[in-house]
């Protein structure tokens, strides 16, 4: 009878398919860059929206009460985004020589004639229209004030006056009389009315960029032997 042989088997050695440390710890260093760098990159977008799409806001600047934040947008509120200047509370507009080189003047049309208005001349002008050289000298001044008392109580049941806004570099201003008539039993002049604002900061006009410009229907009626603006419109088209 035959003797069996054991078959002598031989362990095979383990064989370790582990990453290695060291490279293990290499892409772990590259994951943790790009996650650095996508983080960087969305915090980048969320500044450069901050800073240059999102207009200045009266919680973003000490100038504006957050709890009067409706107030703001009383007179031209607007729901579209321009890109705001800076505000400056202690500019004086009449120390930049930019705003002095454009044209400041007021032009008054009333039918196929054009004119300057002229402080030398303007005892010769009708109330209504006197009452505009006020008007853009208060707006330029920042007297947000006086400028709400230029309403009437017909217009603020409406409209918000103004807590605050700053000096305005307000040029290029142009009122064209469209006619007279009444309104609730007063006298009623209408007007078109338009003009740019240099480096707009928006505590003014939030419906308009920088040097652009939105023709506006006013109604002035007479009450109380004062011209007071009784509503403000845009144009739809």
């Amino acid at each position: 009878m035959s003797e069996k042989k054991s078959i002598n088997t031989t362990e095979m050695p383990e064989i370790d398919i582990s990453v290695d440390k060291g490279e293990k710890n290499t892409k772990k260093k590259k994951k943790a860059v790009i996650i650095g760098f996508v983080i960087m990159c969305i915090i980048g977008l969320i500044s450069f929206a901050v800073l240059y799409l999102i207009p200045e806001t009266k919680d973003s600047n000490p100038m504006f009460d957050s709890k009067k934040q409706e107030e703001i947008i009383g007179m031209y509120g607007s729901t579209q985004t321009y890109l705001y200047y800076p505000i400056d509370p202690d500019l004086d507009v009449m120390t930049d020589k930019e705003y002095l080189d454009l044209d400041r003047n007021i032009y008054y049309t009333k039918g196929a004639e054009t004119i300057a208005l002229a402080e030398k001349d303007m005892a010769s002008y009708s109330d209504d229209v006197k009452f505009f050289v006020n008007y853009f000298d208060l707006a330029i001044k920042g007297n947000y004030d006086a400028y709400n008392s230029l309403f009437t109580e017909n217009y603020y049941k409406s409209n918000e006056e103004y807590f605050s806004f700053t000096q305005q570099m307000i040029y290029d201003m142009h009122i064209e009389k469209l006619g007279e008539g009444t309104e609730r039993g007063l006298n009623a002049y209408y007007f078109n009315v338009s003009y740019k604002i240099h480096r707009n900061n928006g505590t003014f006009r939030n419906d308009i960029g920088s040097d652009g410009y939105k023709t506006l229907h006013f109604t002035l009626v007479k009450e109380n032997d004062k011209i007071l603006i009784d509503s403000i419109k845009y144009y739809t088209n």
